[in-house]
């Protein structure tokens, strides 16, 4: 019984993760093609401050988030991801089942999304324990083209 279970439940493991990375079915092809990933990685350097505080890159470009502070912070991205983005890398919600729209990083952490529709998005970085921080909250911006 118990090999039985294991197996069914390696199954499931297996098809949840084949079916994180494949596009769903309401995405059109020109989407598709627009969040194919370019191998292009765009930092953006989380101090006092955020180096660049304004980003532009092509959709498939990966954004990455790198903490470079002492304490953890909270990256928070003010709108859904869920068909916004092509690859993640932190911003996974529990089981890897869908793109959670915040991360934690911890000192020297890093997060990353490739955004695949064209447009603005905005951004927030906060102190994850503004109790122990001068950090005030930190507003930033990609431009996807």
């Amino acid at each position: 019984m118990k090999t039985a279970l294991h197996s069914l439940l390696a199954l499931a493991l297996v098809s949840l993760a084949a079916c994180s990375n494949s596009p769903t079915a309401s995405k059109t092809r020109s989407e598709m093609e627009a969040g194919t990933k370019t191998g292009m990685v765009k930092n953006i350097v989380i101090k006092e401050t955020i180096v660049p505080d304004a980003l532009t890159v092509r959709a498939g470009d990966e954004v990455r988030w790198i903490n470079q502070r002492q304490d953890s912070v909270t990256v928070t991205i003010d709108e859904p991801l869920e068909h916004n983005v092509s690859c993640r890398n932190g911003f996974s919600k529990a089981m890897g089942m869908g793109v959670d729209n915040s991360t934690t990083l911890s000192s020297n952490e890093t997060a990353g999304l490739c955004f695949s529709r064209i447009g603005t998005v905005k951004y927030s970085v906060r102190p994850a324990d503004e109790t122990k921080t001068s950090m005030a909250n930190t507003h930033g911006s990609i431009t996807v083209q």
